[in-house]
């Protein structure tokens, strides 16, 4: 009697009784009507190219066949699942089975191939995608703004007193910049990371050779001074054709993806509760991305 009350019983029972309901409910089908496991060429090809790819060699005869019963008793245990509405508000399986279809809407998408005309269009029609950044070198001065006052009128009160002092004099004047104080033939973005963008927008656009600012960063102000300046450049097609197409590629994969789901948005009605529908009111309209 201990037994029988022993949850991990129930269960057992339980599942039992799902098997055997089961069974008897699907007795009536005839040696004839039985359901069919199909195995062709596809199945074995794939079996021995995955082994092959996982192990850099052919399988054995003996591993082959051991394989395949691994294939069919998968086969047999999916279609009893699927039989027994084991798959049903599955979070796991959905999303499995809608990361399949997403990789058969890639493939598909993959199957164009552009022109070299298309590939042209496309770099015209998106520079800033293939612009060389711009790059500077500069070393500057720095005047905390939690330290000082006023940092933008000591700033400017080094600046008038530069003309004819040397570059290590000026720098002195400034609070200690716990970074180096020069920059060689830094890229705008990598600028922009470290000083901020407004920052790093100001300093492409200074003159070489003399001392300029006061310029705020997130830090405080800075004197620059600008030794060398390559301004942002449209990069040549030729240097940058495998990115074009690349690019060129993902655009089309989207548009075909929208399309998509745009024609199954058409196919099946989306019935949602009163608290949904503002989610998904402009669905339609918008499409999904």
């Amino acid at each position: 009697m201990k037994l029988l009350k022993e949850p991990v019983v129930h269960f057992a029972i339980a599942g039992a009784a799902l098997f055997v309901a089961h069974a008897w409910l699907n007795s009536d089908a005839g040696t004839g009507d039985r359901p069919e496991i199909r195995l062709d060429d596809g199945h074995l090809r794939w079996i021995t190219e995955t082994w092959t790819g996982q192990w850099g060699r052919a399988p054995s005869e003996e591993e082959l066949r051991g394989l395949i019963a691994e294939l069919i008793k998968e086969e047999l245990l999916a279609n009893e699942a699927r039989a027994l509405g084991l798959g049903e508000d599955d979070t796991i399986i959905r999303r499995r089975l809608a990361q399949k279809v997403t990789f058969l809407i890639e493939d598909t998408a993959r199957l164009a191939e552009p022109t070299e005309d298309d590939l042209h269009q496309f770099y015209d029609a998106h520079p800033d995608r293939f612009r060389q950044e711009a790059r500077v070198s500069f070393v500057h001065v720095f005047f905390s703004g939690s330290n000082r006052q006023d940092a933008a009128a000591d700033a400017r009160r080094v600046l008038a007193a530069s003309n004819g002092l040397a570059q290590t004099a000026i720098l002195e004047q400034g609070d200690q910049w716990l970074a180096e104080a020069r920059l060689e033939d830094g890229r705008q973005s990598d600028i922009a990371a470290q000083f901020g963008p407004d920052f790093s927008q100001e300093v492409v656009a200074l003159k070489e050779g003399e001392w300029s600012g006061p310029i705020e960063s997130a830090f405080g102000q800075h004197l620059v001074h600008v030794s060398e300046i390559a301004p942002a450049a449209l990069r040549p097609f030729a240097e940058v054709k495998d990115e074009v197409r690349a690019q060129w590629q993902d655009e089309e994969r989207r548009r075909y993806q929208e399309r998509y789901f745009a024609e199954l948005l058409k196919k099946y009605e989306i019935v949602a509760a009163a608290s949904v529908e503002p989610f998904i009111g402009r669905l339609s309209q918008e499409g999904i991305r």
